[in-house]
């Protein structure tokens, strides 16, 4: 097996790392201009062939582009009730975990729609900021290192506890609740940690900063400190966002969401660090939907139209990047990461509603010690989608491991992050990525691994 490296420098010049300069891996007397020019001109292709076919396609062909795409739907909503299981189950199907009943864009600045006289029917906005100047004791929370706050955050009896990370090395943070009905006599629990820090505990909510409740009362802020303690102390301040202010912006973010979506111009570069939606722009006109659904929730019917629209463009752009990323995944060979050998040996996905879909790998580590498991590997599905694999279970002869030993073959079982139907087309997995940036250089090395799996 042949590992290509590449490198990216700043100018955005590619150079192959293993080769000699002037030489070609095909033969002595092929020069490596020759093979430059041959793949600048296989590059054009594709890109023409691409944008042709994305030209040519309808994006309201399809009455449920979501079942197109494969998606299996919004996964068990547990025990929601109310506004809580209205949003997660209307939340866009690559939206997991807490942001299907809190939606929140963490580059939106909230505090700006937070004059007073907010009213109980917009979303409550809390502001969490640490001090460790006013402490009693020698040290601070973190006397290392900047305190990084995590919140839990629950309205007692009427909605799930949300865990939200604030921002690093910053020791202030915002929750936002845009789903709870509130009324006098409601508890808003908090606890909160600084979340590199584990004070011998083995949950981060072992240790905490302050735990404590605020009465929701029928007017005004909710306000609240954690007194002096010996780590340094949280002041906390909730209140309601001005009504005028959330539908201004409600509504400029659906109208430069629409400019955004209308000038979208798709591309494909499988062997650049941003690739197929992502380099194409997408993140970010999902950031402005999840800003719209935090002003307004996901179950508002304009944030469902765009949701729709935005699903279209994507299936649009996976037609038509399908082939490309096919021929990519026959080009690429590598079956190796660094100092580890992969091969996918399963995939497979239950039946909706769960759409629960895993990925076996057999991993040899060539390391000389230990090395931990891949905990940032992406999986590319054949229309360029990616998403998120989390490791389940790590087996060595039938024997759960937690690190990958050296010269041993471990059988790892990864989760797809994100529910999905495996017979569709355009869900069965093409490729295993592996991004990594270089410690003090803007340089980077994109790798992946072809999963070459029977149907």
């Amino acid at each position: 097996m042949v590992t290509t490296i590449r490198t990216r420098h700043r100018r955005g010049h590619w150079r192959a790392r293993d080769r000699r300069p002037g030489v070609s891996s095909i033969g002595p007397c092929v020069p490596a201009a020759a093979l430059c020019l041959l793949a600048a001109l296989a590059s054009g292709c594709a890109a023409a062939r691409f944008e042709a076919a994305h030209r040519t396609c309808d994006r309201s062909a399809e009455a449920d582009p979501a079942a197109a795409l494969g998606y299996a739907g919004p996964p068990a909503a547990g025990d929601l009730r109310g506004r809580a299981a209205l949003n997660h189950a209307a939340a866009p199907p690559w939206v997991v975990d807490q942001s299907r009943v809190y939606p929140f864009d963490p580059g939106f600045r909230y505090e700006e729609l937070w004059p007073a006289g907010g009213r109980a029917s917009t979303p409550l906005l809390c502001r969490l900021t640490y001090d460790r100047t006013r402490r009693r004791g020698l040290f601070a929370a973190d006397p290392l290192t900047q305190v990084e706050l995590t919140t839990v955050y629950e309205v007692v009896g009427k909605t799930p506890p949300q865990r939200v990370h604030g921002p690093d090395s910053v020791p202030q943070m915002f929750v936002l609740d845009g789903v709870t009905a509130f009324a006098p006599g409601d508890v808003l629990r908090m606890a909160v940690v600084d979340r590199d820090v584990h004070w011998g505990g083995s949950s981060f909510t072992d240790d905490p900063l302050i735990t404590f409740g605020l009465p929701y009362g029928s007017g005004g802020p909710l306000t609240g400190t954690s007194g002096a303690m010996w780590r340094g102390t949280v002041d906390v301040r909730c209140e309601h966002l001005d009504a005028d202010a959330v539908q201004w912006a409600y509504v400029e973010t659906l109208m430069r969401l629409d400019a955004r979506l209308q000038r979208w111009a798709p591309q494909l570069a499988p062997g650049d660090w941003d690739f197929g939606l992502a380099g194409s722009g997408m993140t970010d006109l999902r950031a402005a939907l999840e800003r719209a659904a935090s002003l307004r929730g996901w179950d508002a019917p304009e944030v469902r139209e765009r949701t729709n629209r935005l699903l279209a463009a994507q299936l649009c752009f996976e037609r038509a990047a399908a082939p490309e990323v096919e021929r990519w995944a026959r080009r690429t060979r590598s079956g190796r990461l660094g100092e580890l050998e992969l091969a996918a040996t399963d995939y497979r996905c239950e039946l909706e509603p769960s759409g629960a879909c895993r990925l076996t790998v057999e991993i040899t580590s060539r390391s000389d010690g230990l090395v931990s498991i891949p905990m940032d590997l992406r999986l590319v599905l054949a229309g360029g989608r990616e998403v998120g694999l989390l490791p389940e279970r790590a087996t060595v002869a039938g024997h759960e491991v937690r690190d990958l030993a050296a010269d041993s073959t471990t059988t790892v079982i990864y989760r797809v992050e994100v529910p999905l139907r495996g017979d569709h087309a355009l869900t069965r997995p093409m490729l295993l990525r592996e991004r990594r940036g270089h410690l003090f250089s803007s340089r980077y090395r994109v790798e992946d691994v072809p999963l070459r799996l029977a149907d």
